[in-house]
């Protein structure tokens, strides 16, 4: 499976990768890791799938599993 695919997937279900708890469909976090991003890097998940969304979700991803290791604030 790509690493667009998996997005997508993750997308579209139910779990939130930044914490594995549960999410609505069609959010890229739950909404305690949503609101956890800083503002900038939320509203870079509004970008298109193909126009950057990937990327955003990716680096979101990596800031909360890094912000849950206590090395970021």
């Amino acid at each position: 499976m790509s690493e667009k695919q998996t997005i997508l997937e993750n997308f579209l279900g139910t779990t939130c990768a930044g914490c594995g708890g549960a999410k609505r469909p069609r959010m890229s976090h739950c909404a305690g890791c949503y609101h956890s991003l800083p503002r900038k890097m939320q509203s870079e998940l509004y970008r298109r799938f193909g126009e950057g969304y990937e990327a955003a979700f990716t680096a979101s991803v990596e800031w909360l599993h890094a912000r849950a290791a206590g090395e970021v604030r």
